[in-house]
């Protein structure tokens, strides 16, 4: 599997990540979610706004070569964004980057490599924001994602397929006195093929705290 570097310093539509409910650089974010259930779309969007289906209304297939597309593409739409593809026994050592310049590391399925691989991702989770590197650690379940990297993420998002009733119960009932109930809510908008957000950076009351997308309030209580 490979990992994705994006660096997005000097991109000039950030109107997606200046909107209050997107994650303020840097950022580090779990998207768990069965294939095919809109995860790395989610990415694009997030990142770039509306650029992809503005300038390919039509077209399908484009996600995985949308950076190259800006980085290169018709004046209009180009990006000064740095675009690279790496295997993951080809991850670098954290201290790499520049703090001068935001990044975006996308580590992709990469769940079920060695503990070797998996210890070269960590550091992006526990350091990485003092070289102005944002993490994206994208898996299909949420218990397969290892623990020290859920235990220092800003965000998770989840999406169909993500986990079990279970999982969701233990995520929520930091949020709710009924995670039961909660949980079902949660449930069944993921079968609903839409995604929900726990933002951990917001206060447990905080409305935008658990969000239906990006940023539509999910209350649990109602």
């Amino acid at each position: 599997m490979e990992y994705y570097i994006y660096h997005l310093n000097e991109t000039k539509n950030l109107k997606n990540m200046n909107h209050p409910a997107s994650p303020a650089f840097p950022f580090r974010l779990l998207i768990c979610g069965r294939p095919d259930s809109g995860k790395t779309n989610m990415i694009l969007n997030l990142l770039l706004g509306n650029k992809i289906q503005r300038l390919f209304k039509e077209k399908k297939g484009c996600v995985k070569n949308c950076y190259e597309i800006f980085a290169k593409g018709p004046k209009a739409y180009r990006e000064n964004v740095t675009f690279r593809a790496l295997k993951a026994d080809a991850i670098p050592n954290i201290t790499k980057f520049s703090p001068d310049r935001n990044t975006v590391v996308v580590f992709e399925d990469l769940c079920a490599e060695s503990k070797k691989i998996q210890d070269r991702i960590v550091p992006y989770f526990i350091s990485g924001q003092h070289q102005g590197v944002s993490s994206i650690y994208v898996s299909q379940k949420y218990t397969q994602t290892p623990k020290i990297i859920r235990e220092n993420i800003t965000h998770l998002a989840l999406f169909r397929g993500s986990g079990s009733w279970d999982d969701i119960h233990r995520i929520v009932r930091q949020y709710t006195d009924d995670p039961k109930k909660a949980s079902k809510i949660i449930d069944k908008h993921l079968r609903d093929q839409n995604f929900v957000v726990f933002d951990f950076t917001k206060a447990s009351d905080d409305p935008l705290a658990i969000r239906l997308g990006w940023d539509t309030p999910l209350k649990l209580d109602e």
